[in-house]
């Protein structure tokens, strides 16, 4: 798995199809540099934790709500 091999990983892109074949390429971001990825199994694994990410994220809606609330605490 991406992550397990590259503990530095900071930021996983959504993955994302591009070009006149329409190849799928994700874009992984760590604090030394970017790394567009595209090899199939290697996309498999970003796809994985990109969905376990998504999953555990909270809406547009909660995420304001949360914000404003923690942001009333400071005043």
């Amino acid at each position: 798995m991406i992550c397990e091999r590259d503990p530095a990983v900071a930021g996983i892109s959504s993955p994302a199809s591009a070009g006149p074949d329409h190849r799928t390429a994700a874009y992984l971001d760590t604090q030394l540099q970017g790394q567009v990825v595209s090899e199939p199994a290697d996309l498999t694994d970003i796809l994985a934790a990109w969905e376990n990410v998504r999953g555990e994220a909270m809406s547009h809606r909660q995420s304001i709500d949360l914000v404003r609330e923690v942001a009333e605490t400071w005043t």
